[in-house]
Formats: structure tokens, sequence, C-alpha cells
């Protein structure tokens, strides 16, 4: 009994003094934020209400809110190559798949300089892109919701600019959009 007694005493002195130790060590916590510098993205369409042979034009604009500087690659073209990717999906929830996977090469080199901008605070990038409502599947009438996300066709190591928002750092999700097909 007394050797049961001396073995818990020893655990709770070992246990404690761990978690001492474990208290006086910072935890470093990385935010979404702090992984894509801060940076934003946001999704627009020219209007709510589209009849099924309509087209639509999606502006997407990577943002730079913080008061630091970053680069970013300067070029926002659609597909996994490429740095954009769509997200549809109708009222219930399905996601919707457009006729045809949109798949920009990313031609550019991680070492040409001139393939990055350096996006200041308060800065932002953008580009608007035209697509008729049949090519993204959506000719049926209804609601259908429409986001993007922004991910860095290199990583961060491939690039000598810094800070780089780079492969590594995620994807960026921009905010939701819904529009009405009407016929």
């Amino acid at each position: 009994m007394k050797v049961l007694a001396l073995v818990l005493a020893f655990g709770i002195i070992v246990s404690a003094a761990s978690e001492t130790g474990h208290a006086q060590q910072p935890k470093v916590v990385v935010t979404d934020s702090e992984k894509t510098h801060g940076l934003e993205l946001f999704l627009v369409v020219d209007k709510r209400r589209y009849k099924s042979s309509d087209d639509l034009k999606l502006q997407v604009i990577l943002s730079n809110p913080t008061n630091k500087p970053v680069y970013v690659f300067r070029t926002l073209d659609w597909g996994i190559s490429a740095s954009l990717s769509l997200q549809l999906r109708d009222v219930s929830g399905k996601q919707i798949e457009p006729e045809f996977a949109p798949d920009a090469q990313t031609y550019d080199s991680p070492d040409d300089r001139s393939a990055f901008v350096k996006l200041g605070p308060d800065h932002f990038l953008g580009a608007s892109f035209p697509a008729s409502l049949k090519f993204l599947n959506l000719t049926r009438p209804g609601k259908y919701s429409i986001s993007v996300e922004y991910t860095s066709p290199f990583s961060t190591a491939e690039v000598e600019l810094k800070p780089f928002l780079g492969r590594e750092s995620g994807s960026l999700s921009s905010n939701v959009v819904w529009i009405e097909v009407v016929r």
C-alpha cells in the first residue's frame, strides 16, 4: 500500500512539473489570416437575375487590407494549374459542374520577377471574367451560389520575393454571391 501511495505521489509531482514546464513555453498559434498574410478575396457579379441565355461578368478582387505589403502572382486565371477555382452550387447545396472545367496553364517562371506584383497596404489586384450561363451549366431556373478560391500556383520557396503568398499558405475563399436564373 505504501508503494502505491509513493507511485501516485511521484506521478502527481512529475505531472505538475510537466504542466509548469509547458505553461512557461509560449504557444504559437497561426491564424488563417496570418497564413494568407491578411489578404482577402472578393467576388462581385454584374447583376443578380439572369435569363438562361445571358452572360454574367464575374469580378474577382484580391485585396490587402493590412498595413504590410505582400507579393502575389500577378495573373488571376481559372484552373488547377492557375490561381482561381470556381464553386457553383444550387439552392440545396448540390455542387454544379460547369460544362467544361477551365484550366488555364501557368507559363510564368518563379524566377521571373515580372510575374509577381507587390500588393501594398490597402491595394488590390482584380480581373473580370465574362461567362455564359450555359458554359457554367446554370441554365435551369433557380437560385445558385457562386464563390471563388485563390491558391498561388507557386510555393514560397520557389519565389525570391518576400513576403510572398505561396501555395503552402493555403486557399483564400471569397464571399458567396447568390444569383437567380429566370425563364
